[in-house]
């Protein structure tokens, strides 16, 4: 159940980002939006959460993120979801990072409070 609620506060935390920024940056509906909102929460929770988080701490977690957001957010030129310039994806990819920290922090505090994740 954990696992359950952390993956929809850290997609609400990535989708309201994603729209905020993507949305002014680029011409992509909100739909498309919540869809590359979908792949970088599963991806980021998976990889940067489960594994990185665990082993390296937040920081580097929160950098594996930010890769993570910014080579999935990129990989969406290619599925017909519009343009996206690379500056667009940089932006996006580093505001859902800063707010990794945060989502992190959360994790550490509320869900898995006996695992030590290092700052």
């Amino acid at each position: 159940m954990k696992h359950v609620i952390a993956l929809a506060a850290k997609f609400i935390l990535i989708a309201v980002i994603l729209e905020i920024v993507l949305n002014i940056m680029t011409a992509l509906s909100f739909w498309q939006i919540l869809m590359i909102s979908l792949a970088v929460t599963v991806a980021s929770y998976i990889i940067g959460d489960l594994i990185v988080l665990p082993a390296f701490g937040n920081m580097i977690a929160s950098i594996t993120d930010i890769g993570l957001a910014l080579i999935i957010i990129h990989l969406f030129n290619w599925s017909g979801y519009g343009v996206i310039d690379l500056v667009d994806c940089v932006v996006a990819a580093v505001v859902t990072g800063i707010g990794e920290l945060l989502f992190h922090s959360f994790i550490h505090a509320f869900l898995f409070p006996a695992r030590r994740y290092d700052s």
